[in-house]
């Protein structure tokens, strides 16, 4: 709103250039209306001199004088609320002092509504409290400045009334494009915090969706918890790097960040693509869900191309990490199919988690591969087998189940 070769100029001399450029706005457009109400009242005393009547210098020299001390004293000590409440009062009883010096409503041509910037300026430079306190101020001077002329009854002066007509105009406008601006400006800025606003809405959604799943997070939003909820049928899937804590310590920090942030992120890709849920990595294994917690009949399905998809990608760049780190990072990967508990836990720093005897079997599952294979349960196999081609390859036992069947996944059929 302001040109910013101004705001440079007041900034610096003030030592307010440190503040936003908001903050910077404000403090610039308050010391602007400043010098145009002094100018505007010496030019409205000299006006009237040249009319005629007497040059009552003694309103300009007294706010002249005021507001000087005042922006010195603010230079020094760069209190802005001291400086704008002292500025806030002088706005008032400047015109009231001007008003009644040349006789009344209408020999002043109504001067005294310039006041009524002191509520404005402290509505757009202060809180509202300040700014309704500064508002009764303004009424207060005005049912003085009737008194004052009721009781006083001022000659009228000798103005031509084309003048007088002129002043009222000119007065008029000049608050009126004030106070427009001053609207203009709290408008573009209340206009800038939405946009803000919405795009912190944005991000702040954006994270959420990263850490909960959709309806997780729309739940947690509405409510602020989220209910536990069991889910009869839901395939987890782990991973894990073969001989990665012996080769994790060959490693920089960063290097070994880097490394599994590179693996990871293509896991993330994957499963977002066949619509299905991470729930963690605990350093440098991965887990994930299908099927919660919006259902899908073919979760499974989903789970064993995602983890063929997972195999490839390890396999097309293990020459590659084997040349560059001299470890391969061959990938073991367990799925298993069954029930589920799924729930938020914790009140900081709050986790999407799964629980249950399925999650276990899982991390068996993967435990019990080879490198670089696939190996899912039979209760997984039974939901997959007429779409992909599979081998059998033995039992193990499973706490609390029994034995149970394994196999190892080879190709889609």
């Amino acid at each position: 709103m302001l040109p910013a070769r101004l705001k440079t100029i007041f900034s610096r001399y003030f030592g307010y250039q440190h503040l936003s450029a908001e903050e910077i706005e404000y403090r610039t457009l308050a010391l602007t209306i400043i010098i145009l109400i002094t100018l505007l009242d010496f030019t409205y005393n000299l006006a009237y001199y040249l009319f005629g009547q007497p040059f009552t210098w003694w309103t300009t020299a007294v706010y002249l004088m005021a507001t000087l001390i005042n922006l010195a004293v603010f230079k020094i000590r760069g209190h802005f609320r001291i400086f704008r409440n002292t500025q806030l009062v002088l706005t008032i009883a400047l015109p009231l002092a001007a008003q009644i010096t040349h006789g009344g409503f209408t020999g002043s041509s109504g001067v005294v509504l310039a006041a009524f910037l002191a509520p404005l300026g402290a509505m757009m430079f202060a809180g509202l409290q300040t700014a309704r306190l500064t508002f009764f101020c303004y009424l207060f001077s005005l049912l003085a400045a009737g008194v004052w002329e009721y009781f006083a009854r001022p000659n009228p002066n000798n103005l031509p009334p084309e003048i007088h007509l002129l002043f009222f105009e000119f007065n008029f406008a000049f608050i009126a494009t004030v106070a427009y601006f001053l609207m203009e400006g709290f408008l573009k800025n209340k206009a800038a915090l939405l946009a803000m606003i919405r795009e912190e809405h944005q991000v702040a959604n954006t994270l959420l969706l990263n850490i909960f799943p959709d309806e997780t997070a729309r739940e947690l939003k509405e409510r602020g918890r989220v209910a536990a909820k069991t889910y009869h049928q839901a395939t987890v899937l782990f991973t894990d790097f073969v001989g990665f804590s012996a080769f994790a310590r060959t490693l920089t920090a960063e290097e070994l960040v880097e490394q599994i942030d590179f693996y990871f992120g293509a896991f993330d890709e994957i499963m977002t693509r066949h619509g299905l849920e991470k729930i963690k990595t605990i350093g440098d294994s991965y887990m994930c869900v299908g099927g919660i917690p919006s259902f899908s009949e073919k979760h499974a399905h989903d789970m064993v191309s995602a983890a063929l998809e997972i195999r490839q990608f390890v396999v097309n760049h293990r020459d590659i990490k084997n040349a560059q780190f001299n470890y391969p990072f061959d990938i073991r990967i367990g799925i298993h199919t069954g029930p589920v508990v799924a729930g938020v836990v914790g009140s900081t720093k709050m986790a999407y988690d799964i629980w249950g005897e399925t999650v276990n079997i899982a991390s068996r599952m993967e435990q019990a591969c080879e490198a670089d294979k696939i190996n899912i349960s039979e209760a997984t196999y039974a939901l997959i087998r007429h779409r992909f081609d599979c081998v059998y390859r033995g039992r193990f036992p499973a706490k609390h189940i029994g034995e149970v069947d394994m196999y190892y996944v080879n190709r889609e059929s």
